[in-house]
Protein backbone atom coordinates (compact mmCIF):
# COMPACT_ATOMS: atom_id res chain seq x y z
CA UNK A 1 0.00 0.00 0.00
CA UNK A 2 1.71 3.05 -1.12
CA UNK A 3 1.37 5.88 0.84
CA UNK A 4 1.12 7.93 -1.58
CA UNK A 5 -2.39 5.82 -2.77
CA UNK A 6 -3.21 5.92 0.93
CA UNK A 7 -3.04 9.86 1.20
CA UNK A 8 -5.36 9.81 -1.99
CA UNK A 9 -8.14 8.35 0.57
CA UNK A 10 -7.46 10.33 3.76
CA UNK A 11 -8.12 13.70 3.43
CA UNK A 12 -11.70 13.09 1.22
CA UNK A 13 -13.12 9.94 3.76
CA UNK A 14 -12.41 11.74 7.26
CA UNK A 15 -13.90 15.59 5.87
CA UNK A 16 -17.19 14.28 5.91
CA UNK A 17 -18.44 10.75 6.66
CA UNK A 18 -21.68 10.25 4.45
CA UNK A 19 -23.69 13.78 3.27
CA UNK A 20 -25.41 12.04 0.53
CA UNK A 21 -27.43 9.22 2.19
CA UNK A 22 -27.33 10.39 6.14
CA UNK A 23 -30.25 8.68 7.33
CA UNK A 24 -30.32 5.22 5.84
CA UNK A 25 -28.56 2.44 6.57
CA UNK A 26 -26.24 0.15 4.74
CA UNK A 27 -23.39 -2.52 4.86
CA UNK A 28 -20.23 -1.16 6.15
CA UNK A 29 -18.25 0.07 9.28
CA UNK A 30 -16.71 3.26 10.34
CA UNK A 31 -14.32 5.36 8.06
CA UNK A 32 -11.42 4.78 10.65
CA UNK A 33 -10.56 1.64 9.04
CA UNK A 34 -9.47 3.63 6.04
CA UNK A 35 -6.25 4.49 8.11
CA UNK A 36 -3.36 1.92 8.38
CA UNK A 37 -4.65 -1.70 8.21
CA UNK A 38 -7.97 -1.21 8.98
CA UNK A 39 -9.28 -1.93 12.50
CA UNK A 40 -7.39 -4.20 14.51
CA UNK A 41 -8.91 -7.32 16.14
CA UNK A 42 -8.45 -8.37 19.77
CA UNK A 43 -10.19 -11.87 19.94
CA UNK A 44 -9.39 -13.78 22.76
CA UNK A 45 -12.89 -15.89 22.90
CA UNK A 46 -16.59 -14.65 23.57
CA UNK A 47 -15.45 -15.34 27.33
CA UNK A 48 -13.48 -13.27 27.55
CA UNK A 49 -15.07 -10.43 25.40
CA UNK A 50 -18.10 -10.54 27.93
CA UNK A 51 -15.44 -9.96 30.38
CA UNK A 52 -13.87 -6.94 29.46
CA UNK A 53 -11.96 -8.22 27.16
CA UNK A 54 -9.96 -9.79 29.67
CA UNK A 55 -7.96 -13.73 30.70
CA UNK A 56 -4.90 -13.76 29.67
CA UNK A 57 -4.61 -15.28 33.35
CA UNK A 58 -6.76 -17.22 33.76
CA UNK A 59 -6.45 -21.07 32.64
CA UNK A 60 -10.04 -23.18 31.98
CA UNK A 61 -10.89 -26.32 30.80
CA UNK A 62 -13.88 -25.37 28.88
CA UNK A 63 -13.11 -22.13 26.84
CA UNK A 64 -9.92 -21.66 24.06
CA UNK A 65 -8.51 -18.05 24.33
CA UNK A 66 -7.03 -17.60 20.93
CA UNK A 67 -4.67 -14.69 22.51
CA UNK A 68 -2.55 -17.00 25.25
CA UNK A 69 -1.64 -20.20 24.44
CA UNK A 70 -0.70 -20.92 27.59
CA UNK A 71 -4.40 -20.57 29.03
CA UNK A 72 -4.52 -24.01 27.37
CA UNK A 73 -3.44 -26.62 29.53
CA UNK A 74 -6.44 -27.40 31.70
CA UNK A 75 -8.22 -28.31 28.31
CA UNK A 76 -9.03 -31.91 28.82
CA UNK A 77 -11.59 -32.77 25.79
CA UNK A 78 -11.54 -32.34 22.12
CA UNK A 79 -13.41 -28.51 21.60
CA UNK A 80 -14.08 -27.07 18.56
CA UNK A 81 -15.05 -23.05 18.88
CA UNK A 82 -16.98 -21.17 15.71
CA UNK A 83 -18.13 -17.42 16.00
CA UNK A 84 -20.17 -14.93 14.22
CA UNK A 85 -19.59 -11.34 14.52
CA UNK A 86 -22.44 -8.50 13.89
CA UNK A 87 -21.04 -4.95 13.96
CA UNK A 88 -22.86 -1.32 13.79
CA UNK A 89 -21.44 1.75 13.60
CA UNK A 90 -23.75 4.96 14.46
CA UNK A 91 -21.37 7.55 12.58
CA UNK A 92 -21.56 11.34 12.66
CA UNK A 93 -19.42 14.22 11.95
CA UNK A 94 -21.63 16.90 13.93
CA UNK A 95 -24.12 17.50 11.16
CA UNK A 96 -25.20 14.00 9.27
CA UNK A 97 -24.82 11.03 10.80
CA UNK A 98 -25.28 7.17 9.33
CA UNK A 99 -25.64 3.70 10.38
CA UNK A 100 -23.15 1.34 9.27
CA UNK A 101 -23.28 -2.54 9.86
CA UNK A 102 -22.43 -5.85 8.69
CA UNK A 103 -22.24 -9.70 9.80
CA UNK A 104 -19.44 -11.88 9.29
CA UNK A 105 -17.37 -15.35 10.20
CA UNK A 106 -15.33 -14.63 13.64
CA UNK A 107 -12.93 -17.61 13.36
CA UNK A 108 -12.84 -20.74 14.53
CA UNK A 109 -10.21 -22.62 16.73
CA UNK A 110 -9.70 -26.74 17.75
CA UNK A 111 -8.01 -28.08 20.69
CA UNK A 112 -6.76 -31.48 20.53
CA UNK A 113 -5.44 -32.60 24.40
CA UNK A 114 -2.61 -34.69 23.89
CA UNK A 115 -1.56 -35.08 27.31
CA UNK A 116 -3.40 -34.50 30.14
CA UNK A 117 -0.80 -34.90 33.22
CA UNK A 118 1.63 -32.53 31.07
CA UNK A 119 -0.94 -29.84 29.90
CA UNK A 120 -0.26 -30.56 26.35
CA UNK A 121 -2.98 -29.54 24.06
CA UNK A 122 -2.46 -28.71 20.43
CA UNK A 123 -4.47 -25.87 18.69
CA UNK A 124 -4.91 -25.00 15.54
CA UNK A 125 -7.48 -22.31 13.79
CA UNK A 126 -8.06 -19.24 12.21
CA UNK A 127 -9.40 -15.87 13.45
CA UNK A 128 -9.81 -12.36 12.40
CA UNK A 129 -6.65 -9.72 12.96
CA UNK A 130 -7.82 -6.67 11.12
CA UNK A 131 -10.62 -5.35 9.22
CA UNK A 132 -11.34 -2.64 6.70
CA UNK A 133 -14.93 -1.72 5.83
CA UNK A 134 -16.15 1.73 5.19
CA UNK A 135 -18.34 3.31 2.28
CA UNK A 136 -18.10 7.13 2.36
CA UNK A 137 -19.42 9.87 0.20
CA UNK A 138 -17.79 13.34 -0.71
CA UNK A 139 -18.85 16.24 -2.78
CA UNK A 140 -16.14 18.23 -4.78
CA UNK A 141 -15.96 21.34 -7.37
CA UNK A 142 -14.03 21.83 -9.81
CA UNK A 143 -13.01 24.61 -12.38
CA UNK A 144 -13.70 23.81 -16.19
CA UNK A 145 -11.74 24.57 -19.21
CA UNK A 146 -15.58 26.13 -20.48
CA UNK A 147 -15.47 29.84 -20.19
CA UNK A 148 -18.36 32.18 -20.15
CA UNK A 149 -18.60 33.76 -23.20
CA UNK A 150 -19.96 36.96 -21.49
CA UNK A 151 -18.61 36.80 -17.91
CA UNK A 152 -15.47 35.51 -19.02
CA UNK A 153 -15.63 32.55 -15.86
CA UNK A 154 -15.24 29.55 -15.88
CA UNK A 155 -17.98 27.38 -15.44
CA UNK A 156 -17.44 24.42 -12.31
CA UNK A 157 -17.82 21.15 -12.60
CA UNK A 158 -19.42 18.84 -9.49
CA UNK A 159 -18.74 15.56 -8.25
CA UNK A 160 -18.92 13.28 -5.82
CA UNK A 161 -16.83 10.32 -4.38
CA UNK A 162 -17.72 7.32 -2.98
CA UNK A 163 -14.90 5.46 -1.58
CA UNK A 164 -15.55 2.12 -0.29
CA UNK A 165 -12.40 -0.44 1.29
CA UNK A 166 -13.28 -3.89 1.81
CA UNK A 167 -11.78 -7.05 2.83
CA UNK A 168 -8.58 -7.43 6.17
CA UNK A 169 -6.36 -9.91 7.55
CA UNK A 170 -6.52 -13.20 9.15
CA UNK A 171 -4.63 -15.11 11.24
CA UNK A 172 -3.84 -19.22 10.73
CA UNK A 173 -1.79 -20.22 13.98
CA UNK A 174 -1.04 -23.63 15.20
CA UNK A 175 0.43 -24.11 18.74
CA UNK A 176 0.34 -25.76 21.88
CA UNK A 177 0.57 -25.28 25.77
CA UNK A 178 2.95 -27.32 28.24
CA UNK A 179 2.53 -27.51 32.13
CA UNK A 180 5.37 -28.95 33.48
CA UNK A 181 3.47 -28.52 37.22
CA UNK A 182 -0.03 -27.71 38.10
CA UNK A 183 1.52 -24.12 39.83
CA UNK A 184 2.77 -22.73 36.22
CA UNK A 185 1.86 -23.16 32.42
CA UNK A 186 3.71 -22.22 28.84
CA UNK A 187 2.52 -21.95 25.26
CA UNK A 188 3.44 -20.91 22.34
CA UNK A 189 1.76 -20.73 18.50
CA UNK A 190 2.87 -20.02 14.84
CA UNK A 191 0.71 -17.46 13.29
CA UNK A 192 0.31 -17.28 9.40
CA UNK A 193 -0.79 -13.53 8.13
CA UNK A 194 -2.69 -13.43 5.01
CA UNK A 195 -5.53 -11.36 3.48
CA UNK A 196 -6.73 -9.00 0.93
CA UNK A 197 -7.82 -5.43 1.30
CA UNK A 198 -9.16 -3.46 -1.84
CA UNK A 199 -9.99 0.46 -1.76
CA UNK A 200 -12.17 1.79 -4.25
CA UNK A 201 -12.82 5.24 -5.09
CA UNK A 202 -15.69 5.97 -8.06
CA UNK A 203 -16.01 9.34 -9.38
CA UNK A 204 -20.12 10.22 -10.04
CA UNK A 205 -20.45 13.71 -12.06
CA UNK A 206 -22.84 16.20 -11.74
CA UNK A 207 -22.93 17.51 -14.62
CA UNK A 208 -23.85 16.55 -18.64
CA UNK A 209 -21.16 15.86 -20.90
CA UNK A 210 -18.60 14.61 -18.28
CA UNK A 211 -18.27 11.39 -17.37
CA UNK A 212 -16.99 9.71 -13.80
CA UNK A 213 -14.49 6.26 -13.36
CA UNK A 214 -13.75 4.49 -10.62
CA UNK A 215 -9.84 3.11 -9.32
CA UNK A 216 -9.72 0.24 -7.34
CA UNK A 217 -6.09 -0.13 -5.29
CA UNK A 218 -6.09 -4.23 -4.46
CA UNK A 219 -3.02 -5.21 -1.68
CA UNK A 220 -2.67 -8.57 -0.80
CA UNK A 221 -0.43 -9.42 1.97
CA UNK A 222 1.59 -12.52 3.71
CA UNK A 223 3.78 -12.83 6.83
CA UNK A 224 4.01 -14.72 9.97
CA UNK A 225 5.14 -14.26 13.64
CA UNK A 226 4.98 -16.07 16.16
CA UNK A 227 3.47 -15.54 20.36
CA UNK A 228 4.59 -17.32 23.43
CA UNK A 229 2.81 -16.74 26.84
CA UNK A 230 3.02 -18.27 30.10
CA UNK A 231 0.29 -18.25 33.46
CA UNK A 232 1.29 -18.40 36.58
CA UNK A 233 -0.83 -19.67 39.49
CA UNK A 234 1.11 -21.26 41.91
CA UNK A 235 1.18 -17.82 44.14
CA UNK A 236 0.41 -19.29 47.56
CA UNK A 237 3.86 -20.51 47.54
CA UNK A 238 4.78 -16.57 48.42
CA UNK A 239 1.75 -16.41 50.90
CA UNK A 240 -1.54 -18.09 51.39
CA UNK A 241 -3.28 -14.88 51.14
CA UNK A 242 -2.43 -15.04 47.27
CA UNK A 243 -3.74 -18.76 46.40
CA UNK A 244 -7.09 -16.99 44.44
CA UNK A 245 -4.56 -15.17 42.14
CA UNK A 246 -2.94 -15.54 39.08
CA UNK A 247 -0.45 -13.85 36.40
CA UNK A 248 -0.37 -14.06 32.83
CA UNK A 249 1.98 -12.81 30.10
CA UNK A 250 2.11 -13.13 26.57
CA UNK A 251 3.84 -11.40 23.66
CA UNK A 252 3.47 -11.65 19.72
CA UNK A 253 6.87 -11.10 17.72
CA UNK A 254 7.52 -8.50 14.87
CA UNK A 255 5.65 -8.73 11.59
CA UNK A 256 6.94 -8.62 8.39
CA UNK A 257 4.08 -8.72 5.58
CA UNK A 258 5.05 -9.13 1.98
CA UNK A 259 2.94 -6.81 -0.14
CA UNK A 260 1.50 -6.98 -3.86
CA UNK A 261 -0.32 -4.26 -5.30
CA UNK A 262 -2.30 -3.24 -8.46
CA UNK A 263 -4.38 -0.46 -9.22
CA UNK A 264 -7.26 -0.86 -11.82
CA UNK A 265 -8.40 1.88 -13.65
CA UNK A 266 -12.74 1.51 -15.55
CA UNK A 267 -13.55 4.90 -16.96
CA UNK A 268 -17.52 4.96 -17.67
CA UNK A 269 -17.18 6.35 -21.26
CA UNK A 270 -20.09 8.70 -23.29
CA UNK A 271 -23.19 6.48 -24.88
CA UNK A 272 -22.12 4.27 -27.42
CA UNK A 273 -18.69 3.84 -26.77
CA UNK A 274 -16.28 1.21 -25.55
CA UNK A 275 -15.35 1.09 -21.32
CA UNK A 276 -11.57 2.17 -20.69
CA UNK A 277 -9.92 -0.21 -18.62
CA UNK A 278 -6.45 -0.07 -17.49
CA UNK A 279 -4.43 -1.96 -14.86
CA UNK A 280 -0.98 -1.07 -14.00
CA UNK A 281 1.82 -3.19 -13.51
CA UNK A 282 1.86 -4.71 -9.86
CA UNK A 283 4.33 -3.53 -7.71
CA UNK A 284 5.86 -5.07 -4.30
CA UNK A 285 6.70 -3.93 -0.89
CA UNK A 286 6.67 -4.67 2.65
CA UNK A 287 4.82 -3.46 5.47
CA UNK A 288 6.72 -4.02 9.22
CA UNK A 289 4.12 -4.52 11.78
CA UNK A 290 5.38 -4.02 15.52
CA UNK A 291 5.50 -6.71 18.13
CA UNK A 292 2.79 -6.45 20.70
CA UNK A 293 2.59 -7.73 24.28
CA UNK A 294 -0.07 -8.16 27.35
CA UNK A 295 -0.19 -8.84 30.63
CA UNK A 296 -2.95 -10.10 33.29
CA UNK A 297 -4.06 -10.88 36.43
CA UNK A 298 -6.85 -13.28 37.93
CA UNK A 299 -8.28 -14.01 41.18
CA UNK A 300 -10.87 -16.21 42.24
CA UNK A 301 -12.45 -15.93 45.37
CA UNK A 302 -14.65 -19.08 44.93
CA UNK A 303 -15.61 -21.95 42.31
CA UNK A 304 -18.54 -19.84 40.88
CA UNK A 305 -16.85 -16.35 40.96
CA UNK A 306 -13.66 -15.40 38.89
CA UNK A 307 -12.17 -11.58 38.27
CA UNK A 308 -9.63 -10.92 35.74
CA UNK A 309 -8.01 -7.71 34.68
CA UNK A 310 -5.39 -7.22 31.68
CA UNK A 311 -3.48 -4.08 29.82
CA UNK A 312 -1.75 -4.54 26.47
CA UNK A 313 0.68 -2.37 24.22
CA UNK A 314 1.74 -2.32 20.62
CA UNK A 315 4.27 0.33 19.63
CA UNK A 316 2.64 1.31 16.39
CA UNK A 317 4.95 4.37 15.92
CA UNK A 318 7.57 1.68 14.87
CA UNK A 319 5.62 0.49 12.30
CA UNK A 320 6.49 1.40 8.44
CA UNK A 321 5.04 0.90 5.12
CA UNK A 322 7.37 0.54 2.18
CA UNK A 323 9.97 2.10 4.62
CA UNK A 324 7.62 5.08 5.54
CA UNK A 325 6.15 5.60 8.57
CA UNK A 326 2.51 5.63 8.18
CA UNK A 327 -0.12 8.62 8.54
CA UNK A 328 -2.65 8.51 11.21
CA UNK A 329 -0.77 6.10 13.29
CA UNK A 330 0.25 6.08 17.06
CA UNK A 331 1.42 3.45 19.99
CA UNK A 332 -1.60 1.96 21.18
CA UNK A 333 -2.96 0.72 24.28
CA UNK A 334 -5.93 -1.24 25.65
CA UNK A 335 -7.07 -1.97 29.33
CA UNK A 336 -9.97 -4.27 30.22
CA UNK A 337 -11.60 -5.51 33.26
CA UNK A 338 -13.98 -8.37 34.14
CA UNK A 339 -16.12 -10.67 36.17
CA UNK A 340 -18.05 -14.06 35.43
CA UNK A 341 -20.17 -15.80 37.90
CA UNK A 342 -19.92 -19.23 36.58
CA UNK A 343 -23.33 -21.88 36.03
CA UNK A 344 -24.10 -24.01 38.33
CA UNK A 345 -22.87 -27.77 38.06
CA UNK A 346 -25.75 -29.22 40.55
CA UNK A 347 -28.51 -31.60 38.77
CA UNK A 348 -31.44 -29.60 40.45
CA UNK A 349 -29.88 -26.14 39.81
CA UNK A 350 -33.02 -24.29 37.67
CA UNK A 351 -31.80 -23.27 34.06
CA UNK A 352 -31.00 -19.62 34.87
CA UNK A 353 -28.57 -20.72 37.29
CA UNK A 354 -27.04 -22.95 35.26
CA UNK A 355 -25.94 -20.06 33.10
CA UNK A 356 -22.73 -18.22 32.97
CA UNK A 357 -22.98 -14.19 33.52
CA UNK A 358 -20.40 -12.12 32.57
CA UNK A 359 -19.77 -8.07 32.68
CA UNK A 360 -16.71 -5.67 32.26
CA UNK A 361 -15.31 -2.44 30.88
CA UNK A 362 -12.76 -1.96 28.49
CA UNK A 363 -10.89 1.31 27.41
CA UNK A 364 -8.70 1.48 24.91
CA UNK A 365 -5.98 3.84 23.00
CA UNK A 366 -6.41 2.59 19.62
CA UNK A 367 -3.46 3.54 17.13
CA UNK A 368 -5.71 5.68 15.18
CA UNK A 369 -4.38 9.63 15.26
CA UNK A 370 -5.74 12.72 13.05
CA UNK A 371 -5.50 16.60 12.89
CA UNK A 372 -4.06 16.20 16.39
CA UNK A 373 -6.72 14.14 17.68
CA UNK A 374 -6.13 10.65 19.56
CA UNK A 375 -8.80 8.48 18.25
CA UNK A 376 -9.72 6.63 21.76
CA UNK A 377 -12.29 3.63 22.24
CA UNK A 378 -14.70 2.62 25.25
CA UNK A 379 -17.10 0.07 26.34
CA UNK A 380 -19.38 -1.70 28.93
CA UNK A 381 -19.52 -5.54 27.98
CA UNK A 382 -21.89 -8.47 29.06
CA UNK A 383 -22.20 -11.82 28.34
CA UNK A 384 -23.78 -15.12 28.96
CA UNK A 385 -23.12 -18.93 27.70
CA UNK A 386 -26.14 -21.10 28.09
CA UNK A 387 -25.42 -25.48 28.31
CA UNK A 388 -26.53 -27.60 25.63
CA UNK A 389 -25.87 -31.03 26.03
CA UNK A 390 -22.39 -32.20 28.40
CA UNK A 391 -19.95 -29.71 28.38
CA UNK A 392 -21.46 -27.83 25.35
CA UNK A 393 -22.13 -23.84 25.59
CA UNK A 394 -23.73 -21.35 23.25
CA UNK A 395 -21.48 -18.00 24.31
CA UNK A 396 -23.51 -14.66 23.65
CA UNK A 397 -21.39 -11.39 24.35
CA UNK A 398 -22.23 -7.70 23.16
CA UNK A 399 -20.26 -4.43 23.43
CA UNK A 400 -21.97 -0.95 23.46
CA UNK A 401 -19.33 1.87 23.22
CA UNK A 402 -17.98 4.43 21.39
CA UNK A 403 -14.94 6.32 20.39
CA UNK A 404 -13.50 9.23 17.90
CA UNK A 405 -14.84 12.50 18.15
CA UNK A 406 -16.32 15.52 15.78
CA UNK A 407 -13.63 18.20 15.97
CA UNK A 408 -10.95 18.71 13.43
CA UNK A 409 -13.40 17.29 11.18
CA UNK A 410 -13.20 14.18 12.55
CA UNK A 411 -15.49 11.40 12.88
CA UNK A 412 -17.24 10.34 16.17
CA UNK A 413 -18.49 6.34 16.27
CA UNK A 414 -21.31 5.03 18.42
CA UNK A 415 -20.53 1.14 18.42
CA UNK A 416 -22.32 -2.03 18.78
CA UNK A 417 -21.04 -5.59 18.70
CA UNK A 418 -22.64 -9.09 19.23
CA UNK A 419 -20.51 -12.06 19.12
CA UNK A 420 -22.21 -15.60 19.12
CA UNK A 421 -19.78 -18.44 19.59
CA UNK A 422 -20.77 -22.35 19.51
CA UNK A 423 -18.41 -24.25 21.77
CA UNK A 424 -18.70 -28.25 20.88
CA UNK A 425 -17.39 -30.73 23.40
CA UNK A 426 -16.18 -34.33 22.68
CA UNK A 427 -17.87 -36.67 25.62
CA UNK A 428 -15.01 -38.26 26.49
CA UNK A 429 -11.37 -37.46 27.22
CA UNK A 430 -8.59 -38.46 24.42
CA UNK A 431 -5.29 -39.35 24.82
CA UNK A 432 -6.42 -40.80 28.31
CA UNK A 433 -6.23 -44.69 28.74
CA UNK A 434 -8.61 -46.51 30.99
CA UNK A 435 -7.92 -49.32 33.78
CA UNK A 436 -8.76 -52.28 32.53
CA UNK A 437 -11.60 -54.79 34.55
Amino acid sequence: MKPTIRHRFVGAALVILCGIQGATAGSGGSAYSLLGLGDIRYTPGARSEGMGYAGLALLSSQYIDGMSPATWSRLDRVRLEGSAFYEGFNSTDGTTSRYLARMDFHGALLAIPVSRPSGIVVVAGFTPFSEVNYDTYTSSVVPSQNVDPVTGAHDSLGYQTHQVGTGGITRGQLGLSWAPSQEISFGATFNYLFGTIDHVASQITQTSGTIGGTFTDRTTLSGVNFTAGMVITGLDRISEAFRPFSLGFMITTRTNLHTAMETTYDFAPPPDAVPVRDTSAQTFGRIAVPFSYGFGIGYRPSERWTVAADYGAQPWAGADFNGISPFGIRNSHRFGIGAERAGSTELTARSFDRFAYRLGVTYSATYYALNGQQINEWGITGGVALPLTGESRVNIAAIYGGRGTTAGSLVKDKIFRLTVSLHISDVLPWFVQTEEE
